[in-house]
């Protein structure tokens, strides 16, 4: 049990869901996409007396970006508004500068089976990410 343990039991259960298969993803991250640094993460978020969000993922940092490019791309799951109804959601994106989303799974309710569901397409897309080194290239139609 990492320290978000002792909170909702949504977060209890992504935290024993997803960690252990987060972690089970990454060699086969790297043996993709050598060029990477790969590593899960789990965190939460809220004011001071209260944490509302929590937030687990797999962040893979790229190495010989160009400035004007993204260095990292991760799939974040998150759970918000524990206090009332719990929303989750579930994405591949790249960070700044463009902050670009590869792909958005569709969770209605915190709905678990949706969460599983969707995993295995997130981690196929953060994996086709991580490997191409780039957001895709967007055209105009």
């Amino acid at each position: 049990m990492t320290v978000l343990s002792h909170t909702h039991p949504l977060a209890v259960q992504l935290e024993n869901d997803l960690l252990p298969l987060f972690r089970a993803a990454l060699p086969q991250l790297s043996a993709a996409a050598p060029q990477l640094l790969a590593s899960v993460f789990a965190f939460s978020s809220g004011n001071s007396s209260a944490f509302q969000d929590y937030h687990f993922g797999i962040s893979c940092l790229l190495d010989n970006i160009p400035e004007d490019q993204p260095e990292e791309v991760a799939l974040l799951v998150s759970v918000a508004g524990l206090e009332g109804s719990a929303q989750l959601s579930a994405k591949v994106a790249w960070g700044q500068p463009s902050g670009m989303v590869e792909m958005q799974a569709d969770l209605p309710e915190a709905s678990m089976p949706a969460l599983h569901a969707a995993l295995p397409g997130l981690l196929a897309a953060l994996r086709q990410a991580a490997c191409r080194g780039t957001p895709p290239i967007v055209t105009a139609a």
